[in-house]
């Protein structure tokens, strides 16, 4: 497996562990001090962040739910002003108003090292073509994708989701070497390119990365 960033993916466990605890008590503190929800949690569990003194002290802290979420609609749940917040996705709202996620300039550089870690371990390299098959617009996961693979300097086809022809002639004319979508997704492909007598060896494609559904 290849490494991104050695400096924390190959860190010593006990250097990762005082990490990790750091992070968690910053965000701890943070949260309590910014998102009345969380104060309120945490006032009914009678925690405060100073009880957070070790990682075990997690199973302390009270659950976020999707009602939590939808309460708090639309920006209620931010921990920053909104003048920091640079971009904004949501969920369809399928079942309710959408849950809303912004994100802060440092959160899209984060977000986009963290695909980069997950990409590069998957076998994706700055000589790749990435065709991203998710939706673009309010749905989050092709630009955190797409940032990512842009991190290792790979190139990027957004093309978003459907027109699954087009799809598999961009994936030849192209030569597309790593595909992005959901796993139906890449089944209804494959199911196109055998109606359509398509060879799938014929394909550049050596990296698939399907996420969504599963989660």
């Amino acid at each position: 497996m290849k490494i991104w960033d050695p400096l924390y993916e190959c860190m010593p466990r006990e250097d990762l562990e005082q990490l990790q605890l750091e992070r968690l008590q910053a965000t701890v503190n943070r949260v309590y001090k910014s998102v009345t929800c969380y104060r309120k949690k945490f006032d009914e569990a009678g925690i405060v962040p100073e009880d957070i003194r070790s990682l075990d002290d997690l199973a302390k802290l009270p659950f976020t739910t999707k009602e939590d979420l939808r309460l708090n609609y639309p920006y209620g749940m931010f921990a920053v002003p909104l003048r920091e917040v640079v971009r904004i996705h949501s969920s369809s709202g399928t079942t309710g108003k959408p849950t809303v996620v912004g994100y802060t300039k440092n959160d899209i550089r984060m977000w986009s090292n963290l695909v980069a870690r997950f990409m590069t371990a998957a076998g994706v390299t700055r000589d790749d073509v990435v065709q991203i098959a998710f939706g673009y617009g309010m749905f989050t996961g092709a630009f955190g994708l797409h940032y990512g693979s842009e991190t290792i300097g790979a190139s990027v086809i957004p093309m978003s989701a459907g027109n699954t022809e087009k799809q598999i002639m961009i994936m030849q004319d192209y030569k597309t070497t790593a595909l992005v979508c959901t796993p139906s997704y890449a089944l209804t492909i494959a199911s196109r390119m055998e109606q359509m007598g398509v060879d799938p060896k014929s394909l550049s494609l050596k990296v698939g990365l399907f996420g969504s559904e599963p989660w």
